[in-house]
């Protein structure tokens, strides 16, 4: 099987989605980042009443525009939340009002306080010109009722929470969150807390995506650290998909290149097991990507549905793997209909001229900085031998990545590219 390009194995793992379609109703105000699940139709419009949007007084158009009154009788004081019967104006009266504060029924106008010639003894006097339907909010002016206000997989913002409170909602309907398995591969492995054995290493990776997938909107849940033995991993991968628990199953480690970097070669790499055990327990659609970190990349789906994301070990290729191909999967999983990035891009310009192999989509860690007002980019240096992705520090060091797409092989200094920010820290840089 042929390493693959990244947009037809997006394509390849988009056909294979098992969408969630199971909702429950959850409290607005912890609704953030969650998927609605069905059209959210308000019964009650905003404002509903006319209401000032300014301290003021309420009048009728007609006195001013008509008859030419500037002088009026003050005839009642509203406040906002004023639960009283309201009587109607008559001509040549106005009404004080708050901001919030409800209209008399035919007040179609409401002047600033601070504009009025006087005000003393009940009376008001005001000479300026008057706008018909100036500082009033009517009913539905700001949302409508019986008119779609959020349609089915909008992911919620926090200005939506705003709205969903302003229609009455203490409950919204989303879709459930998917339940991830987490599958770490390799005998060198120990979990973070135990003492460090000789010849292991702690294993960041299943910590890493438990991490990543709550930030997706996922419930990860960790099956196991597993070691690197064909008939184990099967039978791992066999009881999690006989369970019907899991959403997705994502492993690491255990996906071997040895194919991919001889291709057309007879060579058999005996650690190549997770995508043996894949295809032992359901279909191994695609196995190997052109893309550096990340080359080993592996999809599947088992028996009973399962599908299965299986990544390189180093922990920069399941970063990188994991926001260029899981993310939008877990989105699209949970029926979202804008696919969205963690963080934002920015441009900058290149410090250094780099060059690459055709062929594979590379990315490159960035340092970034910013010289009178412009925002420049240093490639982060690879540790020798050149595998940033075996490598924390690189990581720790960058601000960002961007990548040159496959067919690319150069990009000179001083020529800007794109640049994914690994925080919202990294805009504010001096």
């Amino acid at each position: 099987m042929r390493a693959k390009t990244v947009e037809s194995l997006l394509k390849i793992s988009e056909r294979n989605i098992k969408k969630i379609n199971l909702s429950e109703h959850i409290s607005v105000e912890d609704s953030a980042g969650r998927i609605i699940s069905e059209d959210v139709v308000p019964a009650y419009s905003v404002p509903p009443f006319a209401r000032s949007a300014v301290d003021g007084f309420a009048l009728m158009y007609s006195d001013f525009f008509e008859k030419k009154i500037n002088e009026y009788i003050v005839k009642n004081q509203i406040t906002a939340g004023y639960s009283k019967e309201i009587a109607p104006l008559n001509s040549g009266e106005a009404a004080f009002v708050t901001t919030g504060a409800p209209l008399p029924p035919n007040a179609d106008s409401v002047v600033l306080i601070e504009e009025t010639e006087s005000y003393s003894g009940g009376r008001m006097i005001y000479k300026k010109t008057v706008e018909k339907g100036s500082y009033i909010s009517p009913p539905g002016d700001d949302i409508k009722s019986g008119k779609v206000l959020f349609k089915k997989g909008h992911r919620i913002r926090l200005c939506d929470i705003a709205a969903l409170s302003g229609i009455g909602l203490n409950l919204v309907s989303v879709y459930k969150k998917p339940v991830i398995g987490i599958l770490s591969g390799g005998n060198e492995l120990i979990q973070p807390g135990k003492n460090l054995a000789r010849n292991k290493i702690y294993d960041i990776n299943s910590t890493v995506l438990k991490a990543l997938v709550k930030d997706a909107g996922g419930i990860p849940e960790l099956i196991c650290a597993a070691e690197d033995n064909l008939e184990k991993l099967v039978g791992i991968f066999k009881t999690a998909d006989d369970s019907c628990k899991y959403d997705l199953i994502i492993s690491t480690g255990g996906t071997g290149a040895s194919f991919l970097v001889l291709e057309n070669k007879d060579v058999v790499n005996f650690y190549d097991l997770i995508p043996s055990a894949i295809e032992e327990t359901g279909k191994l659609l695609f196995h190997g990507v052109k893309l550096v970190p990340g080359k080993p990349t592996s999809f599947g789906v088992l028996n009973h549905g399962t599908p299965v994301f299986a990544l390189a070990g180093w922990p920069y290729s399941v970063l990188t793997a994991f926001d260029l191909f899981i993310r939008p999967y877990i989105q699209k999983m949970m029926n979202c209909k804008s696919i969205y990035k963690r963080y934002p891009s920015v441009t900058a310009v290149l410090k250094e001229s780099i060059s690459k192999e055709p062929g594979s989509r590379k990315y490159f860690l960035v340092k970034l900085t910013k010289e009178n007002g412009v925002l420049s980019a240093s490639v982060v240096p690879a540790p020798k031998p050149p595998s940033a992705a075996r490598s924390l520090s690189p990581m720790l060091k960058a601000d960002g990545s961007f990548f040159m797409d496959e067919d690319s092989t150069h990009i000179s200094s001083g020529v800007n590219i794109s640049v994914t920010l690994n925080d919202y820290e990294s805009i504010r840089l001096k």
